[in-house]
């Protein structure tokens, strides 16, 4: 019984740094797949490598993901729906896609009571605000890609579907809708958060094709990027443009930087280590269990090593 309270020499797992066969590390990747390169290594290597999807557990409610899709739908069957011009009723025409985006959930409460309100508010919001960022015709979820080269290494390319263009005649502005908080300017220019600055890299290398909805090539200079959130809360809608003194610098240090992040993971010695950053959020990692972050970190949650720390700029 005494020997119970005595336990022997024991030391904590290592947390997990995979390096798999270069050949079979990803050679193409979103927009967003780069930001979570960038905050958690090991995430890429789980769901691209070892091809592990999540699947949502039994009974699971409608939740972040799911409202952040369904809005994301309505607004590009709006802007689908009228490229050029504006309805007379923007509120009620944007309703009337929500509400056919919405069909196969409105039975549910939580969406009753609560989305479908909520949306409802920006629907009005975004009514008020529209006509004044209208500079020509609106494209919704436009693919785009690019191909980097970087130096002894084999091309990898980047792709991205941009939820909004605004193309006019003196060039064009890129817009991500968020249904949370967007992320600060201060994240974007910092490249923590990259993906706008990566779209706008490849606006400028004529990467964007011919969009469904217009059936011609998108070309023009950068004019902006910009956020919408879709809350419905208080505020209904807020819009935030990334403010930068020098929009192509921004992108140019995005491309270098993204180049010298497919450089470093093409070394064979550079693991897909599991990574806890400041400045990174790990609230909806998937792959926390897998890494078995409780076992190797204190209390559940990783330390944050000198490696770990290095912000975009010099991870990449």
């Amino acid at each position: 019984a005494r020997q119970r309270d005595k336990p022997g020499p024991w030391s904590p797992v290592a947390k997990p740094e995979p390096r798999p066969p270069v050949a079979i590390r990803p050679r193409k990747l979103s927009v967003s797949a780069v930001e979570t390169w960038i905050g958690n290594p090991y995430a890429v290597f789980a769901s691209h490598i070892l091809r592990l999807e999540p699947l949502p557990a039994l009974g699971t409610a409608p939740d972040a993901s799911i409202r952040g899709a369904i809005v994301h739908e309505a607004m590009a069957k709006f802007a689908m729906a009228w490229p050029d011009t504006l309805p007379p009723d923007i509120q009620g025409e944007l309703m009337t896609h929500a509400d056919a985006v919405l069909r196969d959930w409105t039975g549910h409460p939580r969406v009753a009571a609560f989305w479908l309100p909520r949306f409802e508010r920006f629907a009005e919001w975004f009514a008020e605000t529209e006509p004044s960022r209208r500079i020509g015709r609106v494209c919704a979820e436009v693919k785009g890609e690019m191909q980097l080269l970087p130096s002894n290494s084999l091309p990898f390319t980047l792709t991205a579907r941009a939820d909004r263009l605004d193309v006019g005649n003196s060039g064009v502005r890129i817009t991500d809708y968020k249904t949370g908080s967007p992320p600060s300017n201060s994240a974007v220019k910092d490249l923590h958060k990259p993906q706008l600055p990566l779209e706008g890299a490849i606006m400028a290398t004529g990467g964007f094709g011919a969009a469904a909805n217009t059936g011609s090539g998108i070309a023009g200079s950068l004019l902006g990027l910009r956020y919408i959130k879709a809350s419905g809360g208080e505020p209904a809608g807020n819009e935030t443009d990334i403010k930068s003194d020098d929009l192509a610098n921004l992108i140019e240090r995005a491309t270098a930087g993204l180049t010298r992040l497919v450089a470093r993971f093409d070394d064979p010695a550079t693991p897909y280590a599991v990574a806890r950053r400041a400045k990174f959020h790990y609230d909806f990692d998937p792959y926390t269990q897998l890494a078995r972050v409780a076992e190797w970190s204190a209390a559940g949650t990783a330390d944050v090593s000198s490696d770990d720390a290095n912000d975009t700029g010099e991870a990449t």
